[in-house]
């Protein structure tokens, strides 16, 4: 007797990552500008989240890939925030999330191969009433793009190297 059968998921959240082109130039020109906004601690890190507004300069550095970003999503997209966050050792950020429409990215601008990621917490359990948890291999001079309602958190920097990512928010 020859069974048939389908495992499929029910739903799934897409991760759309990118590997920035020429990044090193990249990241020298972004952080020049981000000289103007000073981070200052936030919790458990530090962050220009509340002074920044370099939108127009970051999509402006990053136009290769923002042109991905809007050929995936769609031709208008309109960046509503942008900022810096840094984690020296022992820094973290607390599980959060950044709203309930649009996408939030990540540039990943200084960090090294045992830096701490990004985990993200699936927004149900799984059959058997878990909380599960995805943390995607990322590198210096990746973008990742995940929806906005999507609470993510990272562990502490056990690494006497500072972290350094760029977070924006889009619709």
């Amino acid at each position: 007797m020859d069974l048939k059968y389908e495992n499929t998921p029910a739903f799934q959240i897409e991760f759309f990552k990118i590997t920035c082109n020429n990044f090193k130039d990249k990241r020298e020109h972004i952080e020049e500008v981000l000289k103007q906004y000073p981070e200052m601690p936030i919790g458990n890190f530090h962050s220009n989240r509340n002074k920044a507004d370099f939108t127009w300069q970051l999509q402006e550095i990053f136009k290769d890939e923002f042109s991905l970003i809007k050929a995936r999503y769609g031709k208008k997209i309109e960046v509503t925030k942008a900022w810096s966050v840094s984690y020296n050792k022992g820094d973290y950020h607390i599980p959060h999330n950044h709203s309930s429409q649009g996408y939030s990215g990540i540039i990943y601008l200084r960090m090294k191969k045992d830096s701490p990621r990004t985990s993200y917490i699936q927004p149900w359990n799984s059959e058997r009433d878990m909380t599960r948890s995805c943390c995607p291999i990322v590198k210096e001079g990746d973008i990742m793009i995940v929806p906005q309602f999507l609470i993510h958190y990272t562990e502490p920097n056990k690494l006497k190297f500072k972290k350094r990512i760029i977070s924006f928010d889009f619709v």
